[in-house]
């Protein structure tokens, strides 16, 4: 059943959303495969600190690590160590049911995308496990763009390959990164945080 809270006010011309806690839950393995890459630098990653860092590209976050840690990291070497270890973990993740509804509802109605910080590896593998690929006409990635989230560039590149005027596109969010990197593109936002249950900040 539609949560009406989630459903977009007209006009709208298509719908773009975020992959990670917002399609799919995936925070307990993603967590999981940081925390088994930052142990091979003998970093142990601390839970409220990677959660309130969820919404940033992959690079950010490590510079606030080396920042907080004192230490410097192999950038490459460390995502890979972590798209490893989410390969490895992708099976357990599930969908976000009351969002993943909203794109089932209108999926031959409106152009579908998502616009993720991710990698173009693990939200392919995000959405092929969950079998949610078939719903997008677009999928586009931190690897797609100059600059990820909160820059506006995974979205105004979605918005493109869908043939789509911004202004008349809704995102789907559960950052205030994502959040504002959808309004930057001069793009509505539903927040999805309280019809899953968790805080806004």
């Amino acid at each position: 059943m539609l949560d009406s809270s989630l459903l977009p006010a007209l006009p709208y011309a298509a719908l773009i959303f975020d992959c990670d806690g917002t399609l799919i839950d995936t925070t307990a393995a993603n967590e999981s495969a940081w925390r088994a890459a930052l142990a091979e630098w003998d970093v142990e990653l601390d839970t409220t600190w990677y959660r309130a860092r969820t919404g940033l590209p992959a690079d950010d976050l490590l510079m606030e690590l080396a920042k907080e840690t004192d230490r410097e990291f192999d950038h490459a070497a460390v995502r890979a160590a972590a798209l490893d270890a989410y390969s490895r973990l992708v099976g357990t993740v599930e969908p976000n049911a009351p969002v993943v509804a909203v794109a089932r509802a209108h999926h031959g109605r409106v152009p579908l995308a998502v616009a993720s910080g991710g990698s173009r590896r693990a939200v392919e593998e995000s959405l092929q496990a969950t079998g949610l690929r078939p719903l997008f006409d677009a999928v586009v990635t931190r690897d797609d763009v100059r600059y990820g989230k909160p820059a506006p560039d995974v979205y105004l590149l979605a918005a493109e390959r869908l043939k789509a005027d911004p202004a008349l596109c809704v995102a789907y969010e559960d950052t205030d990164e994502g959040a504002a990197a959808a309004l930057a593109a001069g793009i509505r936002v539903i927040d999805v945080r309280p019809i899953l249950g968790r805080a806004t900040t």
